[in-house]
């Protein structure tokens, strides 16, 4: 019996031990991680200017030191939220009683990804995250059903004490990131500004020198940046996601399978789990991410910093914001919530939040657009409808191409219902007032297309357990080659078309050559930055003559004047090819892109089609 209470007794004592060895080490990283992050920064930027290989950078440490301060702050955003909880102070309890056990499951999680791949989560976190779209569901389901009683049954006073309630939340959540940014700052300040004075403002990493922006120093700015965002609306984000469930990611109902455990159709199969459990809705975005005020078009780059304070800076006054905006260039100026969002993501590929009303519409402007090629063919002697294939080349994880299939058959069978139904009119109900940008009454005669979703795998999207999201993993040029127009050698005719869906177009780099090569692409759609941004190459791709060499070469040299002579002969490539491109301002205005900000709305769709222009 002695021995068996002492085994009992065992682990009681030396949970003290652990507890202890737990604490010293903590503060022992605490203490290191900013001198480490300094240390790796200089050697980044002694390497980065060297004429040492850039291969030799890696010695440099600096990802393992970015990634140790990221999970000591973390740690500090926990421990500010448990200070405040039992401080007794009623404002304060009531931040913490709706962001302590939700925030910390929700960027906990984002933190794994350190030590354990986005597949091994996705797999491990199958059931769990099934169960929480049945249950969310059941739980939309039931709000629907009474949202009309609650809205008749609530008085005036009522609504205005939930309005008051709201901004008192808001100014509660504004505090504590700003706390949040405090703690951040202690960790950064002591690494950008070791010597607190003014000879730390012409170190290498501030001074913009192409001998040190490599991927190192290009990452570093992306993370600091990314740190800020987190640390100052991150609980914002946890807010909105407890609000509006969709937001936490549109992956949770398409890692398990994407169907609803347990049920079948008339015909047996599986019921996939609704779109509207899936993808937000534009108002839930803005909404969520308190969005009010947000410009609805792109403002030109130039212009974006016109106004800002760019005055001569004390180190000691500086904030860690102005340092990140001004002396980083990391564009923090004018961001929210959703800034944040895509930043606790964690994932590289993530540059689009995909909404309902931008997923149906962009299925309807492709089945309108399939039915007047379908016009055209036939006034050109066809003798057979072409078969479309809707084609997205660097798709990622393929979920855009997922989305718009079940979209396309939703508003397929919806206009099919419709031509059946013969109900007089006397009889019908009122018609519900429809949302214009996602009208799934339109009828449509065309057959659905064919959609296929291609990548290289370059960025190693995650890959979903689900059967019906396909990805084939081949290049654009590939792709184009593997699926481009056929004909019927017998007769010569065509057989297909090619329409090319291309979202967030790598950097620098042009696809749209091998889109126009031969008029192979009837027609292609881009999503993401246009003209003067990061998607493409902006003369190649989007026609922008400011960032035409050559262009800019001769006029240099007064060659050009920039309006007669040579300068009219300048003629983007799209158009020499044949392409015209129009604006697809409806779906524009439904779109929510990582470098939003208040002042401009960066991410757009455009469509380039075959037929006009120079031939």
């Amino acid at each position: 019996n002695h021995n068996l209470h002492w085994h009992q007794q065992r682990p009681q004592q030396a949970m003290p031990v652990l507890t202890t060895g737990s604490y010293i080490l903590k503060r022992v990283n605490k203490a290191l991680a900013p001198q480490f992050l300094h240390i790796s920064l200089r050697a980044h930027e002694f390497l980065s200017s060297s004429a040492l290989p850039p291969s030799l950078n890696a010695l440099s440490m600096l990802p393992v030191a970015q990634r140790l301060v990221s999970i000591e702050v973390q740690d500090e955003y926990r421990q500010l939220t448990l200070n405040a909880k039992s401080s007794g102070n009623a404002q304060d309890t009531s931040i913490t009683s709706q962001i302590s056990n939700a925030w910390e499951s929700f960027v906990d999680q984002t933190w794994n990804v350190f030590f354990e791949s986005r597949h091994q989560r996705l797999k491990a976190e199958e059931d769990l995250q099934m169960k929480s779209v049945e249950e969310e569901v059941q739980r939309q389901m039931e709000i629907k059903q009474h949202k009309g009683r609650q809205n008749r049954d609530s008085s005036p006073n009522q609504r205005t004490k939930e309005l008051y309630d709201k901004d008192e939340q808001t100014a509660q959540l504004i505090e504590l990131g700003e706390r949040r940014v405090q703690v951040l700052d202690q960790y950064l300040r002591p690494a950008l500004f070791p010597s607190s004075s003014p000879n730390d403002l012409s170190r290498p990493l501030f001074q913009h020198d192409n001998a040190i922006q490599n991927n190192n120093h290009d990452n570093f700015v992306k993370w600091i940046r990314g740190e800020y965002l987190i640390a100052k609306y991150g609980p914002f984000v946890q807010r909105a996601v407890r609000r509006y469930p969709q937001l936490k990611d549109d992956a949770a109902g398409l890692s398990s399978g994407g169907v609803v455990a347990g049920t079948q159709t008339i015909d047996g199969e599986e019921v996939e789990v609704p779109l509207d459990m899936i993808l937000p809705s534009v108002n839930d975005v803005r909404d969520g991410f308190e969005m009010e005020g947000w410009s609805q078009v792109k403002a030109p780059y130039s212009s974006l910093d016109s106004d800002d304070d760019e005055t001569d800076m004390q180190i000691a006054d500086a904030t860690i914001d102005h340092v990140i905006h001004h002396q980083l260039q990391g564009q923090i100026a004018h961001s929210g919530p959703l800034n944040a969002y895509f930043e606790m993501r964690r994932r590289e590929d993530s540059y689009e939040l995909w909404t309902k009303d931008y997923i149906f519409g962009l299925a309807n402007y492709l089945l309108k657009r399939i039915e007047e090629m379908d016009r055209q063919s036939t006034t050109q002697s066809t003798t057979h409808q072409l078969e479309t294939i809707v084609l997205d080349v660097g798709a990622g994880d393929g979920r855009l191409i997922y989305f718009l299939r079940r979209a396309l058959k939703e508003i397929m069978s919806s206009s099919k219902s419709s031509q059946v139904r013969s109900i007089p009119k006397s009889s019908r109900q009122p018609k519900r007032k429809a949302t214009p940008k996602r009208d799934m009454n339109t009828q449509h005669q065309s057959t659905l297309p064919t959609l296929i979703a291609t990548d290289d795998g370059s960025w190693k999207a995650p890959i979903f357990k689900n059967k019906h999201i396909q990805v084939e993993q081949l290049s654009a040029e590939a792709a184009l080659q593997k699926y481009g127009p056929s004909s019927n050698e017998e007769e010569g005719e065509k057989r297909t078309r090619l329409i090319v869906l291309c979202s967030w177009m790598p950097p620098g780099v042009d696809w749209t050559r091998d889109f126009r090569h031969n008029g192979l692409v009837e027609e292609y759609i881009l999503i993401g930055e246009s003209d003067d941004g990061t998607c493409g190459h902006n003369w190649l791709t989007w026609g922008n003559a400011d960032f035409n060499e050559q262009f800019q070469m001769e006029q240099r040299e007064g060659t050009n004047d920039g309006g007669t002579q040579k300068g009219n002969d300048v003629i983007a490539p799209y158009l020499a090819d044949g392409y015209e491109l129009v604006e697809l301002q409806e779906l524009s205005l439904l779109q929510f892109s990582r470098f939003d900000c208040r002042r401009s709305r960066e991410s757009r769709t455009v469509s380039f089609r075959r037929g006009s222009g120079k031939s």
